[in-house]
């Protein structure tokens, strides 16, 4: 076991070094949905009040309160970047901060259950445990700037309580977290209450002290909300259902051509190609070792879960994040599989085919991550920081004139956090909708795939900085653009 444990140290050294070094850098920027929550932390440490002026969902135009989501998150962030000394990545080092607490807790499991379930250690394993955590690394989805990034953390620390199985107070720790995770995101939460049934009827537990047990933790974790939360309840509750009736309901069919989103999602995604069918083995191995052990409720629970990710992941195919979120899950079931595998428990007729395939995949999975290393380190020599775009907002917004706005895309929010009373922005990545009240429009190239500024009808381009070159490693392009802060800026006519 010592090897195991020194190709988990030395691994997560090396992936927290590079991770930091990437959030010193702010790199990636940010995508669409960061600008929901993450400008909402900002508002806590500075106006001591849950809002979010770029982005309120269209439920307090007014007040901009911060109520379509549960505000753990922007409250953990908050906390983080306050405890930490200020720099301009200190919110991607927040969220790093995170993501890497949530490794340390999942690497702890695949720990634990190597050392009580492995057979016999060979290189084969250890092999196989250097890809599985890099590949693990992989999910680091800073960029996205959701809520999932904190669940994450909670759905590891759910793991690790049903793996260590403290009898005492498992149970009552399941609730805890569940009420910790209720309070961040209501679709994890629903997922983590059908898996939390399934698993008391897997060990024959559905019992009243079990159940009560969890409940009371709950409790404790919704009651502390209660008394804390800054609003009334059923404002956030009014926030939630307009919320989700939007994003689940209204956009359903969003997305065109579902079955080239799905493609793109989990298939041929950069970030982590082919985890589509890591997460698919993962779930059908699930699915053949409850039957194979006769466990029906808990088989029931399964469907019931499957259906619920269908309808939160898959009915509006832009919803993904409600599929990665159990990434960590999916991952620690391919563990599963595999040291089954290895202790010729299942399949054994194909033990050698399987795993030079679960090899095969765990290699083309890891790629994503290498593709963003490499991007990072070639480009660094034109890399454009956040304080510069920065100094032109507060320029421009010297010039405004009365009633006008500077309209600036979605992953450039951390630049005008300071100047919301004449920024605008939304979640869309082209030119907004043209709108008299917009002076000056700013375009960010990172994420656009433009190597040129586009023509913005009625506008004229007043300043250019786009990256004509892509970033190349050995003449071989490697990205679309540069990803870092270089923009257009367009004047009104």
């Amino acid at each position: 076991m010592k090897i195991i444990k020194y190709i988990f140290i030395i691994l997560l050294f090396c992936y927290a070094a590079l991770a930091i070094t990437f959030a010193l850098h702010s790199y990636p920027l940010f995508r669409q949905d960061a600008i929901c929550f993450l400008p909402t932390s900002y508002f806590i440490n500075h106006n001591h009040q849950l809002i979010n002026p770029l982005y309120d969902a269209g439920i307090d135009p007014t007040n901009h309160r911060f109520l379509f989501y549960p505000p753990l998150f922007p409250y953990v962030i908050a906390l983080i970047v306050k405890l930490l000394p200020q720099s301009s990545g200190e919110v991607h080092l927040a969220l790093t901060i995170i993501n890497i607490c949530g490794l340390i807790v999942t690497m702890l499991c695949a720990y634990i259950y190597i050392k009580r379930n492995t057979i016999k250690f060979n290189y084969l394993l250890y092999a196989f445990i250097g890809m599985w955590v890099v590949t693990l690394f992989s999910f680091n989805e800073i960029f996205e700037g959701r809520p999932e990034i904190l669940c994450n953390f909670f759905i590891a620390c759910f793991l690790f309580n049903n793996l260590y199985q403290a009898k005492a107070y498992s149970n009552f720790f399941n609730g805890f977290i569940i009420g910790l995770n209720a309070i961040t995101s209501p679709i994890s939460t629903i997922y983590l209450s059908i898996i939390i049934v399934g698993i008391l009827f897997y060990h024959h537990s559905f019992k009243l002290k079990p159940i009560l047990q969890i409940v009371i933790g709950f409790a404790l974790v919704v009651s502390f909300f209660i008394v804390l939360y800054p609003y009334h309840l059923i404002d956030l509750y009014h926030g939630l259902i307009k919320h989700s009736t939007n994003v689940v309901v209204n956009r359903a069919n969003a997305g065109g051509d579902r079955l080239n989103w799905l493609k793109g999602i989990y298939i041929t995604t950069p970030f982590h190609t082919l985890i589509g069918v890591t997460f698919l083995i993962s779930i059908l191995y699930l699915l053949y070792l409850l039957i194979k052990q006769r466990k029906w409720i808990s088989l029931i629970c399964f469907f019931i879960l499957i259906a619920a990710i269908n309808y939160f992941a898959f009915k509006n195919v832009m919803m993904s994040y409600n599929m990665y979120v159990l990434a960590y899950f999916c991952m620690f079931l391919l563990l599963v599989f595999f040291i089954d595998i290895i202790n010729r428990k299942v399949f054994l007729k194909f033990t050698s085919t399987l795993v030079m395939v679960l090899f095969l995949l765990l290699l083309v999975n890891s790629v994503g991550l290498a593709r963003t290393t490499l991007v990072f380190f070639n480009s660094r020599d034109k890399e454009v920081p956040v304080n510069d775009l920065r100094k032109d907002i507060k320029l421009l917004s010297a010039k405004l004139e009365k009633d006008k706005k500077i309209y600036v895309t979605f992953s450039l929010w951390p630049a005008c956090l300071d100047q919301t009373q004449s920024v605008v922005s939304n979640t869309i990545l082209g030119a907004p909708v043209d709108n008299p009240s917009f002076q000056y429009i700013i375009m960010q190239q990172s994420n656009s795939g433009q190597s040129m500024p586009p023509v913005i009808p009625n506008y004229k381009l007043i300043k250019n900085n786009y990256i004509q070159e892509h970033p190349m490693f050995f003449n071989v392009k490697i990205g679309n653009t540069y990803p870092f802060y270089q923009t257009a800026i367009y004047e009104r006519n």
